[in-house]
């Protein structure tokens, strides 16, 4: 049944719409100025209608975002033609100011003495930062000896003035300001020249002159290195680097506005990395941040000296650059000053996690902090380093540069993205293995759709005769299958993970194979990076035991089977083994949605955070669980909870960094709350001396340790010292 819509609403979106296709019109005008000139010069003006380029001849406002970009108001138009409007408003001036004698708009019988034409070059609103609009109008004018057609006297302006408030009689009204304050300096002009030409010319050239000398000089002196800088050079644009063809150069689209110059620190990743996964670059000028960009994105400033800070580490690790901002031109830091290194955490059958390690530069034992790899099924990315070239080695976290266990090295060359492995051990963080990504696995990493399958296994037999033991044969065999997939295109991420293991054994003195390993688990989670801090996620996975379990007696027992409210309800007699579960006992069903938040993206502090409500389901499908020589069934179970992850890294200072991760589940009607918690404090006390604290948290109830929350820290002090 069609529902009937009211009529007022119909009206309500007829007014909308009809609201939405209005348009404005504008039209530059000021007051009427005293008159400037007592009198008047005997010779008669003739004022040309002004020529005006394509681009700013319909009657469309121009609005220009960037050096390179043209758009148009299509609601906000101006009244009649601009060139039109900007003539009569000239011949209305110089009437008005008593300059001449007459000022005409078209030829007579009596020629006028001189004609003034003129070339309105620019008529437009630009925008020149995230919120400021300037005004711009540029107009070149020259005078004619009417008899000859010869030309006299040149002069132009291109003025730009900060437009006050957010609407479009903002940017007309000081258009309009504009034009009077220039209209009355070019009849100041004109006045000078032709009271005396030859002294006014003279002195127009003694000016160009000065101002030529002035400019060489300053140059000069930047050769010399003096100023703020030092004996170094701030980086200038240079059209010769090679490194303005650099890809992540080319890739950047980030608008310039008019006025404006750009500075880029290209990425090295062969992705063009995006988003927080390299860290922030910092713009100072003297102490003072100024701006905060990212690499392989213009950051857009207006012309002059800056200092650029950016890198891994702590603050007096960063590396700095001083640059020499001019307008309409982008300065491209040279990326042989650094190198960068991405660090995949993986387990031995490279599932990747989230295990922790860190880096120390060798040549100076300096430490660069904690690293972190990325749980994939969170939708989580791995964080790249940006360093110095050089020889880093990564130990464990809480290691030293000393350590010969758990420990690999790695060479950054200048300009180079260095793709490394890390295996680790999910539970101990003890080091399995390391080294630099095999490029053919790089490049399937960069395609959309990436699988991965690894089947495996291992058959035992073993005999022994040992004292004490029984003789005869141990048998036993495992297999597995751990296989994912992954879609990522733009802000979508989907990722499917199946994983089967099962490994059955056979003691010497027993008769029945016995379950060493029984395992499925599938998971899929699905992420939508909605915006640059914020993406939502939906997963849901099952976890199950394939095979049924038996429990096993020395000798023959009696055993009763209870109901759940406590009964007897059957008795197994004399049984050397007894069944405690069937197939797919017990099922687990996992499902949950919330979302991924980049919190903090500071120079001081990177802070991501992601929470969401989860579902855990068990179905017991007949599992018993054996209870002093009884059999007593489990139940299904359905819980409902709140899951998050924090993960946290500050430096405070110059010389101390902090890193944090928290990963827990907090049911909304269960206290059984788990949760893990990892911290470090690192004090930098010399580039050879660094003092350490570790406190780890952990409370899983799940794994028989008790309610209680577990902790273990320690303190390190960290020393080296080169002799030779």
């Amino acid at each position: 049944m069609m529902k009937r819509i009211p009529l007022a609403a119909v009206l309500t979106l007829g007014i909308a719409a009809c609201g939405s296709s209005t348009r404005s019109y504008y039209r530059l005008e000021y007051p009427e100025s005293p008159k400037r000139f007592e009198q008047p010069r005997s010779e008669t003006l003739h004022v040309r209608d002004l020529d005006i380029g394509s681009t700013y001849r319909g009657t469309e406002i121009v609005y220009r975002p960037d050096v390179h970009q043209i758009q148009y108001y299509r609601s906000s138009r101006w009244s009649e033609k601009p060139q039109a409007m900007i003539s009569n408003l000239l011949r209305s001036h110089l009437r008005q100011s008593g300059l001449f004698t007459e000022v005409t708009d078209a030829y007579s019988q009596t020629l006028p003495t001189y004609t003034l034409q003129g070339q309105i070059e620019s008529l437009e609103e630009l925008q020149v930062g995230p919120e400021d609009r300037q005004a711009r109008i540029a107009i070149s004018f020259r005078l004619l000896r009417t008899s000859d057609d010869q030309t006299l006297w040149h002069w132009k302006f291109d003025a730009r003035r900060p437009v006050s408030g957010e609407s479009m009689l903002g940017t007309v009204r000081t258009m309009s300001d504009l034009l009077d304050d220039e209209f009355t300096a070019l009849e100041r002009e004109l006045d000078a020249y032709l009271k005396d030409p030859e002294a006014y010319n003279q002195a127009q050239a003694e000016m160009q002159a000065k101002a030529q000398s002035g400019k060489a000089q300053g140059e000069g002196n930047d050769s010399d290195g003096e100023g703020d800088h030092g004996s170094s050079e701030p980086l200038q644009w240079d059209p010769e680097s090679p490194f303005n063809r650099h890809p992540s150069v080319l890739k950047d689209d980030t608008p310039m506005p008019v006025g404006y110059g750009a500075v880029i620190i290209p990425s090295l990743s062969p992705t063009l990395a995006e988003g927080d996964r390299e860290p922030l670059v910092v713009v100072y000028r003297g102490d003072k941040v100024l701006q905060e960009g990212r690499m392989g994105k213009r950051i857009i400033l207006k012309p002059g000296e800056y200092k650029l800070r950016m890198g891994s580490g702590a603050y007096e690790q960063q590396l700095e650059f001083d640059v020499q901002i001019a307008e309409g031109r982008t300065v491209v830091v040279p990326p042989t000053a650094y190198a960068s290194l991405e660090i995949d955490v993986l387990d031995e059958v490279f599932v990747p996690h989230r295990g922790s390690y860190e880096i120390i530069r060798l040549d100076n034992r300096e430490d660069y902090g904690v690293g972190f790899g990325a749980d994939e099924q969170q939708g989580e990315e791995v964080k790249i380093w940006i360093l110095p070239p050089g020889l880093y080695k990564i130990i464990r976290s809480g290691g030293n540069y000393r350590d010969r266990v758990d420990f690999a090295t790695v060479r950054l060359l200048p300009g180079e993205h260095i793709h490394y492995s890390l295996v680790t051990d999910p539970t101990t963080g003890e080091f399995k293995g390391a080294g630099e990504m095999n490029p053919e696995d790089i490049a399937q990493a960069d395609k959309a759709w990436k699988l991965n399958g690894v089947l495996g296994g291992e058959v035992t037999f073993n005999r022994n005769e040992l004292l004490g033991q029984k003789d005869g044969w141990n048998m036993g065999a495992t297999l597995y299958f751990d296989g994912s997939a992954r879609y990522l295109d733009g802000p979508h991420l989907w990722l499917t993970r199946l994983e089967l293991e099962e490994g059955q054994q056979r003691p010497s003195n027993g008769k029945h194979f016995q379950n060493i390993a029984d395992r499925l688990y599938l998971h899929s989670i699905y992420t939508y990076n909605l915006l640059s801090w914020f993406g939502p996620y939906t997963r849901v996975g099952a976890e199950a035991k394939l095979l049924p379990r038996y429990i096993e007696f020395d000798e023959k027992t009696d055993v009763e089977e209870l109901d759940k409210d406590g009964n007897v309800v059957k008795t197994h007699r004399q049984k050397d083994r007894i069944a405690l579960g069937s197939l797919f006992a017990p099922l687990q069903l996992k499902e949950g949605a919330g979302g991924n938040f980049h919190v903090l993206r500071e120079r001081r502090i990177e802070l991501d955070f992601r929470v969401g409500i989860g579902g855990r389901h068990t179905l017991a499908n007949g599992l018993l669980a054996y209870e002093n020589n009884q059999l007593v069934p489990v139940q299904d179970n359905n819980l409902w909870g709140v899951e998050g992850t924090v993960v946290g890294l500050g430096r405070l200072g110059r010389f101390m960094t902090l890193s944090t991760e928290f990963d827990g589940l907090l049911p909304f009607n269960d206290d059984a709350a788990t949760f893990t918690w990892r911290n470090q404090a690192s004090l930098r006390l010399a580039s050879f001396l660094s003092l350490v604290y570790r406190l780890n948290l952990t409370r899983d109830p799940n794994l028989g340790i008790g309610d209680d929350v577990k902790s273990e820290h320690d303190v390190q002090l960290r020393f080296s010292y080169t002799l030779f």
